[in-house]
């Protein structure tokens, strides 16, 4: 999964911008402490609301009949709608599949739209959370949704007309369909997808581990697991990036502002 989220940010360019890029986006490596909390994971992945974004070569799913999505998130109040985790479609705006936090009503949503425009959308208050570390999780099952705030369930919603939809876009921090929307003004980190419903006793379980530390029974599913916690070393980050680049034959463009700006991190 680290390498393949070190291929995407190549191929999407986010490297060849030197040093503010890499400063202000999502390849910055924060560590984080909340008192009280002792999170699973090294840091975190910066998004700056304007143009950060992480898009996969391939859909973690492919059917959306059971599914979770999960994250650690840290979300500014900026004022404006942002998408954690977004599945869209490029050719029309009606289905998706998407966590949004909207710090202008102060809300979260886990929202489903069909292709036929029938909505589950089961809405929260998040007020208590922008500005801080909290894991939300987004539970289908059937034509219900569960959304939970670290580990209690808030919310719930069903919609029985609910039927097929066409998504063919994926995002980490952003929503694309026919455009690109909802970029996130915060901080993420373990974003992960299962293509089953988890209990709540599994959601309360996954939040505080980090990938390898997953039951059998808690893999079972897993469709996709972001850490976002690939820089911890910059120098090492650089090493990954240039073995990566030749395991996939591809060019990095701006190579010396690129190690410049990584090693002014270090």
């Amino acid at each position: 999964m680290k390498q393949s989220q070190f291929y995407y940010l190549l191929r999407r360019g986010l490297f060849s911008g030197g040093s503010a890029i890499i400063k202000s986006g999502l390849v910055m490596f924060n560590k984080f402490t909340t008192a009280g909390l002792s999170f699973p994971v090294q840091g975190s992945a910066a998004f700056n609301g304007t143009s950060d974004f992480i898009e996969p070569a391939s859909l973690p799913l492919t059917s959306f009949e059971n599914f979770v999505f999960c994250a650690w998130v840290n979300i500014k109040a900026s004022s404006q709608n942002n998408t954690p985790i977004g599945f869209g479609n490029t050719a029309t705006n009606t289905p998706i599949a998407n966590l949004d936090i909207n710090s202008n009503t102060l809300n979260i949503v886990a929202y489903f739209r069909d292709d036929a425009g029938n909505d589950i959308g089961p809405t929260a208050n998040f007020s208590a959370y922008f500005g801080k570390w909290a894991f939300v999780s987004y539970a289908k099952s059937g034509n219900t949704i569960t959304l939970y705030i670290n580990g209690s369930a808030v919310a719930t919603d069903t919609d029985v007309n609910a039927g097929a939809i066409t998504l063919n876009t994926f995002s980490v921090g952003s929503l694309l369909r026919t455009s690109r929307i909802n970029y996130t003004d915060g901080n993420l980190a373990n974003v992960a997808i299962w293509n089953r419903a988890l209990t709540s006793d599994e959601i309360n379980s996954v939040m505080w581990k980090p990938v390898q530390a997953l039951t059998a029974t808690e893999s079972n599913g897993l469709q996709a697991w972001y850490s976002l916690d690939d820089i911890a070393s910059p120098t090492a980050s650089l090493a990954s990036m240039e073995q990566l680049a030749t395991d996939k034959d591809v060019t990095i463009e701006n190579k010396a502002a690129i190690t410049a700006a990584i090693n002014s991190l270090s």
